[in-house]
């Protein structure tokens, strides 16, 4: 709670992304973490589909594309201080890096299906609390 009373704090004195920018940008990142999860279960099918034997390239783009889905939903469901945590605890239980996991997260910052700049910057500031975290 006291992060969350520091953020709400610092938006207030310097006019940084106050709550309901808070809340843009992370349904911003999670909608662009979707957007990977469905990027990425594409790719692993259309392995699947060649049937070339890329058995772990399969697996690899399936587990991250659940990790990608799990990502989403910790950070839109979840208070901010316990998000690191249960983005950790997919990572390991899909046998993905916590790096593989930050990584995705930075990318769905870049990737925002929004205009909204305020929405953007919190998305930015909600990915490297959670990077941070990890």
């Amino acid at each position: 709670m006291a992060m969350e009373d520091a953020a709400a704090d610092l938006a207030a004195e310097f006019g940084g992304p106050g709550p309901e920018d808070l809340a843009n940008g992370a349904a911003a990142l999670a909608a662009a973490l979707l957007a990977q999860a469905h990027t990425l279960a594409a790719t692993a099918a259309a392995l699947e589909a060649s049937d070339t034997g890329h058995k772990r390239a399969i697996e690899a783009a399936s587990s991250r594309a659940a990790l990608a889905l799990a990502i989403a939903q910790a950070i839109s469901e979840a208070p901010r201080q316990a998000r690191p945590g249960l983005i950790a605890a997919a990572a390991k239980s899909l046998d993905v890096s916590v790096t593989a996991a930050v990584t995705q997260i930075r990318s769905a910052a870049l990737s925002l299906p929004t205009d909204d700049a305020s929405a953007r910057i919190a998305a930015a500031q909600l990915a490297a609390e959670i990077a941070m975290a990890l």
